[in-house]
């Protein structure tokens, strides 16, 4: 059985470690700088907490790093240089440069990272896209997307934007890796923000993106919702159709086809709510990790695969910033 050690239990290491407990993987414990923290998890979810993290490495043969986002770099580099396969919560780094660094550590260690972005395991989100490859849609053209909640505590490392990367590297990196593994290559982004939270950050941001094979994306990310909403929102508009999946709606996905596609020998018959009640997809996204260790399998994110959403939505950062176009193909990230 593998073993697993959490580092950084705070809310997401708290969400993973329920996920592992549900899954056949010896859960050993975790590190984190505020003992108390760690303990705290270690009594909900069983297993200890380490008082360094070399105590804990010694001890495990799967690190999970749920630090805050520019703290990954510096576990994942250890964890592999010790030989331990990592997964990683997204997004990958705060920086390009750490991100590649993180991507060569693992590689020249010989061990697997798994960038654990999220959306790829929604099961609405996956149902979207298999209608998508099936071809019901048509050629596609259009896609919107909406992801969007209140401020995440605007007094923690969230509201610091040089830490968190602000609204769009912490929340629209979702739809921007969605995106990406739906249409392939982005080509050029454009974004603008506002600010209406009154701190001085955007949180309120409109990306356009235009993909290598002609698509175009709208993505709508928001810190500015009132408190209780979250919603997240997918529009796929086709020459033969157009899919819909709001969370707001009972029935969050909809696919609404043209008369000659809905006639078609096979066309594609969606169900009013693909979400089963036990659906969990962090739990999903930690079993498939399992299982592609065990298989050999490629994960559903490579780690290029993250590294590229980090830097599409480093472009899309630029852009809000200089009010000018980013064309991928040239852009490298900038450090102050």
């Amino acid at each position: 059985m593998r073993r697993v050690g959490i580092v950084g239990p705070g809310l997401m290491g708290s969400w993973h470690a329920s996920r592992w407990q549900q899954l056949p993987v010896d859960l050993v414990g975790y590190y984190d700088r505020n003992l108390e923290r760690a303990e705290a998890v270690a009594k909900e979810y069983g297993g200890r907490a380490f008082t360094t993290l070399e105590e804990l490495l010694a001890a495990v043969d799967i690190v999970d790093v749920c630090t805050p986002t520019y703290e990954h770099k510096g576990p994942v580099v250890v964890a592999a240089q010790a030989g331990k396969h990592v997964v990683c919560e997204k997004p990958l780094a705060r920086h390009e440069a750490d991100a590649e660094e993180m991507i060569a550590a693992c590689q020249s260690a010989g061990v697997r990272l798994f960038v654990a972005q999220v959306v790829r395991f929604f099961s609405e989100f996956v149902q979207a896209k298999a209608v998508l490859d099936s071809g019901a849609l048509g050629k596609p053209a259009v896609v919107r997307t909406v992801r969007g909640g209140n401020y995440p505590r605007p007094d923690t490392w969230y509201g610091d934007f040089e830490r968190s990367g602000g609204v769009i590297l912490d929340l629209s990196i979702h739809d921007l890796d969605y995106l990406r593994w739906c249409f392939g290559d982005v080509q050029r982004v454009f974004a603008r923000g506002l600010s209406f939270a009154g701190i001085h950050a955007t949180d309120h941001v409109l990306i356009t993106l235009r993909f290598a094979s002609g698509v175009i994306g709208h993505v709508e990310g928001s810190w500015a919702f009132p408190a209780g909403i979250f919603r997240t929102f997918l529009e796929i508009a086709g020459d033969q159709g157009l899919l819909h999946v709001d969370s707001l709606e009972t029935a969050p996905l909809t696919l609404s086809l043209n008369q000659e596609a809905a006639a078609a020998e096979g066309a594609v018959t969606v169900p009013g709510s693909p979400l089963a009640p036990s659906d969990d997809a962090y739990y999903r996204e930690l079993e498939h990790f399992l299982h592609c260790l065990d298989s050999g399998e490629d994960f559903r994110v490579s780690p290029r695969d993250a590294l590229e959403a980090l830097r599409v939505a480093l472009a899309a950062t630029e852009s809000e910033r200089t009010g000018r176009p980013v064309e991928l193909a040239t852009f490298k990230e900038t450090r102050s």
